[in-house]
């Protein structure tokens, strides 16, 4: 059963599951999830919690081992597996298929609790037997990134918990200063409550006093920056990337990647083709549709050869093989792209 993250509070009060996975790479929410699981087992009388560590020196009948022994404190126990690749290999995928029949054959009861905190999983993961057996009798947590889109309502969420009514200007600089970085923000926010205990309401002021820059993008986050035609925010990621010694090639791949889909999804659209179709072809998600489907509006297949002629020259001088600034050369690619339209020199 999947359950979202911010959902998961809900369902550990409805009733608690055998097996809890947990799985996925923002820090907070992963940490979040955890403890709320472990302080739900708490609640129903685990004072028992056995850790154990997915390496190349971990044998997987110690999971067998571990729900089979009894706690030496109560009649229930918290059993974590962490299983950092989210992959188990054959023999754990057969330990945790084993497990989850265990819990099957008892109709969903267990005098333990297990669980398992894993990496972001691949997509074949979740089609895998082992993956099937787990989701049949526990719940599944996916843990995913806060966007730039829904990152101010998370955030007025966290500030309404902490005491604080704030205006949409706060919220804005607050999420400018945290993009990518929940920790941080979590943190700010502790800081806030610190800096204003006997205040409820926080303007941007009070944000620009407290509140130090520390967003931290990827390439993903330009290339979204990109396709939504945002020249503002992406000469403020692609600042921060630099900053961040992130290496000019990495960040050539991920715009030319996404220029050469837009190119093959104008062709084809422009030859009649359904763009859900050349989507579902090109194994572009769902939720990134309107994101290709706005650069698909902001630019002709013209303008975008440009731009992929401009992504060769900045790969040249990277390579050395033409004279040039890589940095300039990258920060002109990415102004054009994202739609930036100089203003005309008199």
């Amino acid at each position: 059963m999947k359950v979202f993250a911010d959902k998961l509070p809900e369902q550990l009060q409805s009733g608690m599951k055998a097996i809890y996975f947990v799985a996925g790479d923002e820090p907070l929410q992963m940490r979040e999830a955890c403890d709320a699981v472990r302080a739900a087992t708490r609640a129903i009388g685990a004072e028992e919690r056995e850790v154990h560590h997915v390496d190349s020196s971990f044998r997987w009948s110690t999971l067998h081992d571990a729900s089979a022994s009894m706690s030496l404190f109560s009649s229930h126990k918290l059993i974590e597996l962490h299983l950092p690749s989210g992959k188990p290999g054959q023999e754990g995928s057969q330990a945790l298929q084993a497990y989850a029949k265990t819990i099957s054959d008892n109709k969903g009861r267990s005098d333990n609790t297990l669980l398992i905190i894993s990496g972001k999983l691949e997509g074949s993961a979740t089609n895998s037997k082992w993956f099937k057996a787990l989701d049949a009798v526990g719940v599944y947590v996916p843990v995913w990134p806060v966007d730039a889109q829904r990152l101010p309502g998370w955030i007025t969420h966290r500030l309404r918990k902490a005491g604080f009514q704030s205006t949409p200007e706060a919220v804005s600089l607050l999420a400018q200063r945290v993009e990518g970085n929940l920790l941080a923000c979590d943190q700010d926010i502790e800081k806030l409550r610190l800096l204003y205990p006997n205040q409820n309401h926080l303007d941007d002021q009070a944000i620009l006093n407290a509140v130090h820059d520390s967003s931290r993008f990827d390439v993903f986050t330009l290339t979204d920056a990109l396709l939504q035609a945002n020249p503002v925010r992406t000469s403020r990621i692609l600042a921060g990337l630099q900053g961040e010694g992130v290496e000019p090639p990495i960040l050539l791949w991920g715009i030319t990647r996404e220029l050469r889909q837009l190119i093959t999804l104008k062709h084809r659209t422009d030859q009649g083709q359904s763009f859900d179709r050349i989507c579902r072809e090109l194994r572009i998600w769902d939720k990134r549709k309107p994101l290709y489907q706005k650069a698909l509006n902001t630019h002709s297949a013209k303008k975008l050869h440009t731009l992929l002629m401009q992504a060769e020259q900045a790969d040249r001088c990277i390579k050395g093989l033409e004279q040039g600034n890589t940095w300039f050369l990258l920060n002109q690619l990415c102004l054009a792209f994202s739609g930036f339209k100089a203003l005309p020199q008199h």
